[in-house]
């Protein structure tokens, strides 16, 4: 992936942009048994996948990911913890760390509507640039579909 962002780097440079700043777009993938509801993403799920692709060039490179896994609570449970539900912010800060420990600025991250990932990023690059901020989008698709489900 860190290739992928040289190569995203270099469009940038070559466009008279900063090379270091870039667009994505964000989503998780869960493993729930039950279809619950699309306010409470991955409820009940015991895993999930969460992919950033970038939108500055027409490749639409992959340039982070991560994975959750909550498949042993009962690991947690003989320490005395709770296992932590799977979490969009969680997945979303992660990426942001991967981003930011390789000098890359998020400028708009695009997520669905109910999505946390870009609440994430922007905390995690915040860690190490205090002034940035991050930009979240509306995917459109999901955009469209929440203005016909609220009359």
């Amino acid at each position: 992936m860190s290739e992928k962002l040289e190569i995203v780097k270099s469009v940038n440079r070559e466009r008279g942009l900063p090379e270091n700043v870039i667009n994505v777009t964000v989503d998780g993938r869960y493993n729930s048994q039950t279809i619950t509801s699309k306010k409470k993403p991955g409820l009940n799920a015991t895993q999930a996948f969460t992919l950033a692709i970038e939108t500055m060039t027409e490749r639409k490179y992959i340039v982070a990911s991560f994975a959750q896994n909550q498949m042993c609570w009962k690991g947690a449970w003989l320490r005395g913890e709770r296992a932590a539900p799977v979490s969009e912010y969680q997945m979303g800060k992660e990426i942001g760390s991967q981003l930011a420990l390789q000098d890359i600025l998020v400028k708009n991250a695009t997520t669905d509507g109910d999505g946390r990932a870009a609440k994430g990023i922007d905390d995690a690059t915040r860690a190490l640039h205090p002034m940035w901020k991050v930009e979240r989008l509306a995917d459109y698709v999901h955009l469209g579909q929440s203005q016909f489900e609220h009359p």
